[in-house]
Formats: C-alpha cells, sequence, structure tokens
C-alpha cells in the first residue's frame, strides 16, 4: 500500500518546494538575476506540481494552490523589483491555464466515456435481466398451458366416469401426477349422517395402505373450515401438534383442499410429502382447481346412484321396495333351480301396529316402521336381502338357507324386535312380531307358491299368540 493517499502529494510537494524557495530568497539580495537556470528551475518545478496537482489532488485543491504561487511570485517579483519575473509569471501562468483547460478537457472526455461506458454496461446488465425474465416469463407460460391442457383433458376424462369409486381414483392420480413431490395423494368422503370422513381413494408408492381412513387432523380441520390448508412444515406450524408427522411415511408437508359443492363440503383431497417445504402457494391452487372439477363429477355421479336408490328402496324405512324384492326372488329362483340349490323368505308383521298409529298417529307409527326396519338390517347377513311388503309388514330373502337355518335367522330377528326400545313422546315403547317361513323349493318352486306359504305361516304364528316365528 502506498504510504499517502495520491490527495496529499501535491500539497505536501508544494509546500517542500516553498520552503525550499523561502529558504534560498537571501540569493535575491546578491543581485542574483532572476532569469538564472536555478532560479528558472524553482519556476518549473512549482509548474510541474501545479499541474500535478490537477491530477492527485483535483481541481480545488489545484486552483489554490496555483493562488498561492501566483502570490508567492508577485512577493518575488516586488521584493526583487525586477521587471523579468512578471513576464516570467504571464507565460507560466498561460502554460499553466492551457495545460489545465487540456487537463479539464480530457478528463471530461474520460468521464464522458466511462459514463458512457457505464451506461452501456448498465444497458447490457438490464437486457441480460429482461431476457432472463421473459425467458423465466415464458417457461412459466408454458408450465401453465401444459397444467390447463391437462386440466382440459382431466375435465373430459371426469365426463365419462361412471362410479364414485373410479372418479375418486381418477382425482387422486391426477392430483398426484401434477404434483409430483407429493408422496401420498388420498380423497375422503364426508359421510353425511355421522359428518366423519372415509376414504375411497388413494396414491401411494408401492401400493402402500392408508392407516388414516378417517382422515388427519388436516383434513378434518379442512372440512369443518371449509378452506384450504397449505402447511410447509407441520413441525414449525402452530395450528397443529407435531404428534401427527410421527410413524412410518410420516407427514412433513400437505396440501389439502375441499370438495366443495353448493356451499357444502362433499369431502377432501389431500396431498402430502415426508419433505418439508414441498408445496406452495401455487400449488395448493392448482389442487383447489382439480378439487372443483372434481367435486361436481363425484356430485352428479352420487345424485345419480341417490336416483338409483330412490328408484329401488323405501323412502321412509331405507329398504328395498316390494317390487324390487320380487324382481330378486325371480331372479333367486332361476338360479336355484339351475344349481339345484335352496333358499328361504321370511314375512314378518308387526303386532298390534294399528294400535300405535291410533293412540299416537302416524308420524308415531312412521317412528316403529323405521325402527324395526333398522332392527331387521342388523340381523341379516350381507347376501340377505329385506324389504317393505306394504304396510307394517316386511319381508326378507335368505339365500342359500333351508327351512331350519330360516327358523332360526326368524328367531333372531323376532328376539331383537321384543328387546327394542324406542321411544313415543317421552314414553318408552315396545312391539313384538309374528314371522312366517317357507323355503325353496319344498314349499313352491314359484314366487306365488312361496309367499303365500310364508303367508300362511305368519297367519299361523298371529292364531298362536303373535310375538313367534312358524
Amino acid at each position: 500500500e502506498a504510504l499517502l493517499p495520491p490527495f496529499l502529494i501535491a500539497p505536501i510537494a508544494f509546500l517542500l518546494w516553498v520552503i525550499v524557495f523561502l529558504a534560498s530568497f537571501p540569493i535575491l539580495r546578491l543581485d542574483l538575476y532572476l532569469t538564472h537556470q536555478w532560479v528558472a528551475a524553482q519556476f518549473y518545478i512549482s509548474f510541474l506540481i501545479l499541474t500535478l496537482s490537477w491530477a492527485f489532488s483535483g481541481p480545488p485543491v489545484a486552483a489554490v494552490l496555483s493562488g498561492l504561487s501566483a502570490l508567492l511570485a508577485l512577493y518575488v517579483g516586488l521584493s526583487a523589483k525586477e521587471p523579468a519575473i512578471f513576464l516570467q509569471l504571464v507565460l507560466y501562468s498561460v502554460l499553466f491555464v492551457t495545460v489545465v483547460l487540456f487537463l479539464q478537457k480530457t478528463q471530461k472526455t474520460t468521464s464522458d466515456k466511462q459514463i458512457l461506458r457505464e451506461k452501456l454496461f448498465e444497458d447490457v446488465h438490464a437486457a441480460a435481466e429482461a431476457i432472463g425474465k421473459k425467458k423465466v416469463l415464458k417457461k412459466s407460460l408454458e408450465q401453465k398451458m401444459g397444467r390447463f391442457m391437462d386440466l382440459h383433458r382431466f375435465s373430459e376424462e371426469l365426463k365419462g366416469m361412471q362410479t364414485l369409486e373410479g372418479a375418486a381414483q381418477k382425482i387422486t392420480q391426477e392430483a398426484a401426477d401434477a404434483l409430483d413431490q407429493a408422496d401420498q395423494s388420498v380423497l375422503y368422503l364426508v359421510d353425511p349422517a355421522q359428518q366423519e370422513l372415509s376414504l375411497v381413494a388413494s396414491v401411494r408408492p408401492g401400493g402402500v395402505v392408508v392407516k388414516e381412513k378417517n382422515g388427519t387432523l388436516f383434513d378434518r380441520w379442512v372440512m369443518k373450515k371449509s378452506q384450504g390448508l397449505m402447511v410447509e412444515d407441520v413441525k414449525t406450524d402452530f395450528r397443529f401438534p407435531h404428534e401427527e408427522e410421527t410413524g412410518e411415511g410420516r407427514i412433513r408437508s400437505l396440501c389439502v383442499s375441499p370438495l366443495m359443492t353448493e356451499k357444502k363440503v362433499l369431502g377432501v383431497v389431500r396431498v402430502s410429502s415426508s419433505r418439508p417445504q414441498a408445496f406452495n402457494a401455487d400449488d395448493l391452487r392448482l389442487l383447489d382447481i382439480f378439487s372443483s372439477l372434481g367435486a361436481v363429477t363425484l356430485r352428479n355421479i352420487l345424485l345419480y346412484e341417490k336416483m338409483g336408490e330412490l328408484a329401488i328402496r323405501d323412502s321412509l324405512t331405507g329398504l328395498y321396495l316390494n317390487r324390487t324384492f320380487q324382481e330378486r326372488l325371480e331372479e333367486e329362483i332361476r338360479r336355484a333351480m339351475a344349481t339345484g340349490s335352496f333358499f328361504s323368505v321370511i314375512l314378518l308383521d308387526i303386532d298390534h301396529f294399528k294400535r300405535y298409529n291410533d293412540d299416537y298417529g302416524h308420524a308415531a307409527g312412521d317412528i316403529v316402521l323405521k325402527n324395526i326396519a333398522v332392527v331387521i338390517s342388523g340381523c341379516l347377513e350381507p347376501s340377505d336381502m329385506a324389504a317393505r311388503y306394504g304396510g307394517e309388514e316386511f319381508v326378507v330373502l335368505l339365500p342359500k338357507k333351508d327351512k331350519k337355518a330360516a327358523l332360526e335367522s326368524a328367531e333372531k330377528i323376532r328376539k331383537a324386535v321384543e328387546q327394542n326400545k324406542f321411544f313415543l313422546r317421552r314414553v318408552e315403547g315396545h312391539v313384538t312380531a309374528s314371522l312366517g317361513v317357507s323355503a325353496f323349493p319344498g314349499e313352491g318352486r314359484t314366487r306365488e307358491a312361496l309367499l303365500a306359504a310364508a303367508d300362511r305361516c305368519l297367519y299361523e304364528a298371529k292364531r298362536q299368540g303373535r310375538n313367534r316365528a312358524c
């Protein structure tokens, strides 16, 4: 490093020159001509110092030192009474001004070039930034166009979905493909009766089974709040406890979007990752679009299924209609005749049902019917079928059960009806039922014959005192 900053070089040099010049000032009294080489060298040195001061210390310092030099030269000239020194002073002054103007012009030209160079560099940098931004924008637009095309294709494919499971699986798969940083994609639907989530479809690498059949606390939060949720890291999110991220394949970051239809939550879609910071706000917005498109399809499928259920089920009890039962009975007869198998039919009638209607009204009677329908359904196996036969009568089809097994099932239903409790106007109530059983092929090989045999057995049960199976 330099011992002195460049700014101080000129002032120090000028100070040393003044000291030397004044120290030799007595020579003037010895009648030494001022045009002597030694004296001229003094002025030449001063000229160099003043000239270099412009380069090293700048115009202000050069101007100050020039003024001091002029005063010193004036003092010397007046003291020596030598006119030549004034001419020399004028010549050096003109030369100095010429050099200063030249330096100033040169410096201005240099400064202009430097400014132009800096401006060019700025323009190049700005152009590079603009090109970079355009590239990023182009890439973003290409991604958006690609996502738009994927969404259009997804929407068209959803229109062709006929089953709830197929549509749900399609939604979860598309969400997993669109957000490829996700380790898991799941879809839950809300059970209207229980107001709980139920797993419908999932996509996980390696076919790993999803353990959260009723959703995580994040899914339940979205269901209750009816709004999307993004968590960058569950360990640092104060809204939720950290226990949720424990276990195999634990969740560290996630996006959850509600399936909204008519301002109601139909279900939720969640994509999650075992890595933190895997998702951002754009990912949540994309998932919301998938959810919106998927919710419409799922709602239409559910409405179609509900309409189908209404066409085959009794609106009061939820059991199958008699028409549907008759069709199924015909199919069962054809199957049994073709395979040589057997089945049974149970006909059930509520004892003294008219009394409840007369004492408490038809609304109370409807409560009894719904209650008994639930009891019957709870006593059946998955392959059995229960239907409302008409009025207070119910009918049950028991595939692959002979008369003995059917009597056991009928007795099971009878006891469940007898032990069942319900309340009518805050009064505890009980009912009993009489049941008649017939079996194929012993009691008949046609629908009419089987039902007539079951009806005769039912009548016999009532004749023997009711609350029994015959």
